[in-house]
Parts: C-alpha cells; sequence; structure tokens
C-alpha cells in the first residue's frame, strides 16, 4: 500500500512539472507568432510627412527688448569680424535709433540718427530719417547721412541713401549661421508687434 501512494505522489508532480512546461511552451510559442507572425506590416516611415520644399518655414513673434539683444549680438560679431574703426550700435525703440561715436573736424562727437521704419511688400524694411543728434553741430541730415554711408561698416544687405534720408535694410540678403533666411512679417514698433518667419534650408 505505501509503494502504490508513493507511485501516485510521484506521478502528481511529474504531470504538474510536465503542464507548466507545456504551458510555458504554449506561451512562448504564442508570443513568438503574435509579434512575428500576427502582427500587421508597418512601413518603417508610416505617418511620416516630409515637405519637398527647400526652405521650411517657422513663423515666430517677439518684442524689442529681445531683438534688441539680438541685433546687439549680431553687430558686435559683425563689428569684430570686419575689424570697424567707427563702432556704432542700434536698438529699438518707438523709432529705430542708430548711434556712434563719429568724428567731424578731428573732433569726437555723438551721432544720433532716429528712424521710423516701414516694410515693403518684398520684405525690404524702410528706415526713414526723422530725427539727428550730432554733438552740437548744425550738420544737414544728409550731411550725416552721407558720413554715414562712408566711414560706418555696414553688412551688404544695408543700403544708405542720403538724399531721400532712408535706410534700406534687404532681409531677402541677409543670411544667418546655417543658411537660415529671415522674412519679416510685421513690424510695428509702437505697440511692440513684430513677427517675422526664419526659413531654413532642407538640403
Amino acid at each position: 500500500m505505501e509503494l502504490k501512494a508513493e507511485n501516485k505522489q510521484i506521478n502528481f508532480w511529474k504531470w504538474a512539472f510536465l503542464t507548466f512546461a507545456g504551458i510555458l511552451v504554449l506561451s512562448f510559442c504564442w508570443i513568438y507568432m503574435s509579434i512575428f507572425w500576427f502582427s500587421p506590416h508597418v512601413p518603417e516611415d508610416a505617418g511620416r510627412k516630409v515637405s519637398t520644399k527647400d526652405m521650411v518655414e517657422f513663423p515666430s513673434s517677439t518684442n524689442k527688448a529681445d531683438l534688441n539683444a539680438l541685433i546687439a549680438h549680431y553687430l558686435q560679431d559683425f563689428q569684430k569680424d570686419n575689424d570697424a574703426d567707427i563702432t556704432y550700435d542700434v536698438y529699438l525703440a518707438d523709432d529705430v535709433v542708430f548711434t556712434a561715436e563719429a568724428r567731424f573736424l578731428g573732433q569726437p562727437v555723438d551721432l544720433g540718427l532716429n528712424f521710423t521704419p516701414t516694410l515693403r511688400k518684398d520684405g525690404v524694411v524702410v528706415l526713414k530719417q526723422v530725427d539727428l543728434r550730432i554733438g552740437a553741430l548744425p550738420l544737414p541730415v544728409s550731411v550725416a547721412m552721407k558720413y554715414v554711408q562712408n566711414q560706418v561698416e555696414l553688412p551688404d544687405w544695408v543700403t544708405v541713401s542720403p538724399k531721400s534720408r532712408k535706410i534700406y535694410l534687404d532681409m531677402n540678403k541677409l543670411e544667418l549661421k546655417g543658411g537660415v533666411r529671415v522674412r519679416v512679417d510685421a513690424l510695428d514698433l509702437k505697440k511692440d508687434d513684430i513677427s517675422f518667419t526664419l526659413l531654413v534650408p532642407t538640403n
């Protein structure tokens, strides 16, 4: 009787082990088939949309304070790279303000010009001169702007026109690092409404 009880106990553990092993094998086979057989084939680029444009547009907006910081950084690098003899500053208030230390008749004087900006449809920013400060010298505006045109190192996308008292900023010619370009969409300094689009090349 004891021998039969031992055989029954051995058979119980034997079948329990085999059952457990069978469940593990079946579970593994099911997982394997679910992953490699039953799962639908999804292309690697499924759902991915890729622009075919040469330039990708990133609209953005800013304010005068942030743009002044960017302008100062750009001018610092530009004047350093070009080893400019006369340093100058440009910043945005209710107008666009240009300041520099000029030399007239061998004497240093503070030069300040205020411009009202307008945006043309072709993306060119036109700065019209509205105010002049040049020490205590009563110089004509055209003379002061002629001085800026001849003596101040300006980027090639900036054109000074002394006769019309205007400065033209051709943003289409401005190229940042990596070939990035800028398109100005709105420029209202009094309302602090400044928006632009970064054009980033894709190739």
